[in-house]
């Protein structure tokens, strides 16, 4: 169906990255990259945005490029301030849609139209929010680019090139990471693991990392998934087995050869081996109705405010005390984790985990490390922080954590744990197979022959439709229409 295949569809991309990072690098290599398949590129920064929003919203503050130091914090300031009043996080991204909306042309009634081989870059996402709101504009034709760099390079970057002193350089890092705390601050890290490709600078190799994130994005059929990316994508399938209430986390193991030999997610175990699933002898958590973890941090701080002899509601308490480390013990809760349930299987089928590397959806806990570097594991590779591990406290003599803090060299004995590079598992079906369920199939051979991949004039595997599915039910009836004329033209 020609009508339906939308081969110049529009493409939306997205950066975010942590303060001082180099994300103008990025940014250049993005859009050369992208020119060579024949779009043109549109940049939108969101924080272009800012002066008007002051402005409309009367906004105290000031915007200012006297240094870079200051060009930075008062744009944070401002966002924050933006967010707050409105009391909504994903403000800007709208912004910048609703500006996409505003410069398209319209046709005899007014009907905005799509542009032909556009690619939108929107820099750079601050949100969670944003991104979902995004995705539920776009859809499949949005993507998330998460650039990453070590501490070190990052404070090395904002010193040589942005000239600022190690110290006002820390600051802003810092501070980077310490909005989590306020309410309508950046969310930058929760922002980075809902990304669809992970790109990480220090690495010298970026570009081409940059350009093969390209080539599947234009249906290249040659580009297959790194062992990472495989394990990695085991790890999240593997996730959504768990019947949690608190999330869904996933891991697997590979062997010094690179192959799988086990795959684990956070559940409630069984007697005789394994965890629970669905059926008549279900004894998960849901089925209880409780977080036993949840439920005993609770038991814990009444016992505190008896013993104390502190008065008022267990709820107030609670309310206060949710951000404190009593809330961080996880040691009560019925579910093996993820990784452990990962080590446990290798030991239930006779296979040795020793020397292999352990994916992970999330950063594994202080408990689950302690496991990790007993059972012999080399290196654990994972996506999503979980701020409340103490792994690197309790553990740093065992451990390395690649934060650019690290001694580790060729010689450490240390488990190096390494944050994820490659296309992500979000994406990993749209983006590796050959016959989606939507899209595109990708084709290797003609008549035998291999079909050369050309960059120039590639359609998206994925499109981005540009009607609703109820004008695309429109398009379909137009398409059965015109190939019954032709048929009745003798066509």
């Amino acid at each position: 169906m020609s009508t339906l295949r939308f081969a110049d569809t529009e493409l939306v991309f997205a950066l975010v990255y942590p303060v001082g990072t180099n994300g103008a690098e990025v940014l250049t290599t993005l859009q050369d990259r992208i020119k060579r398949f024949g779009y043109d590129p549109i940049l939108l920064h969101l924080s272009d945005y800012l002066l008007d929003l002051k402005m409309k919203l009367k906004l105290r503050g000031r915007l200012s490029a006297s240094s870079e130091y200051e060009r930075i914090k008062t744009r944070m300031d401002l966002g924050n301030a933006a967010r707050n009043k409105i009391k909504r996080g994903d403000f800007l991204a709208l912004i910048a849609a609703s500006q996409i909306l505003r410069k398209r042309t319209r046709d005899a009634i007014d009907r905005p139209e799509p542009y032909k081989r556009k690619a939108h870059i929107l820099t750079s996402l601050k949100r969670p929010e944003e991104v979902k709101a995004l995705r539920k504009i776009y859809g499949s034709g949005f993507f998330l680019i998460g650039v990453s760099a070590s501490l070190e390079a990052r404070t090395k970057y904002l010193k040589d090139d942005k000239q600022m002193t190690t110290e006002v350089a820390s600051r802003l890092i810092e501070r980077d990471l310490e909005e989590e705390k306020i309410e309508f601050g950046q969310r930058t890290r929760d922002t980075f693991y809902l990304a669809d490709v992970f790109i990480q600078l220090d690495e010298g190799g970026y570009k081409d990392h940059l350009q093969r994130f390209l080539n599947l994005v234009f249906g290249h059929p040659y580009e297959t998934p790194t062992e990472d990316e495989h394990a990695m994508y085991l790890a999240q399938s593997a996730s959504l087995r768990s019947a949690q209430l608190g999330r869904q986390v996933g891991a697997s193991i590979t062997s010094k050869l690179g192959d799988v030999i086990s795959v684990g997610c956070n559940e409630v175990p069984k007697a005789g081996g394994g965890v629970y699933g669905p059926g008549d002898n279900d004894h998960r958590d849901h089925t209880k109705g409780e977080d036993s973890n949840d439920k005993r941090k609770l038991e814990i701080l009444k016992d505190a405010m008896e013993r104390l002899g502190v008065k008022g509601s267990l709820g107030k308490a609670h309310k206060k005390m949710k951000e404190s480390l009593l809330f961080d013990i996880t040691e009560f809760g019925r579910a093996t984790h993820a990784e452990m349930e990962a080590m446990l299987a290798c030991a239930r089928n006779g296979v040795v985990p020793m020397g292999g590397t352990l994916y992970t959806t999330t950063f594994p806990c202080h408990n689950c490390t302690r496991h990790i570097i007993a059972a012999g594991i080399a290196r654990v590779v994972y996506i999503e922080p979980y701020p409340k591990s103490r792994a690197q406290d309790l553990h740093e003599d065992a451990i390395s954590i690649d934060d650019g803090n690290s001694t580790a060299d060729d010689t450490d004995s240390r488990v190096s744990f390494e944050s994820f590079v490659g296309i992500g598992p979000r994406r990993y079906t749209d983006l590796f197979s050959t016959t989606l369920n939507s899209g595109d199939e990708i084709k290797r051979k003609f008549r035998g022959k291999t079909i050369e991949f050309k960059e120039s004039g590639c359609s998206p595997r994925i499109p981005l439709p540009p009607a609703s599915y109820l004008q695309r039910e429109e398009l379909a009836v137009n398409e059965i229409s015109a190939i019954v004329r032709r048929i009745r033209k003798g066509g």
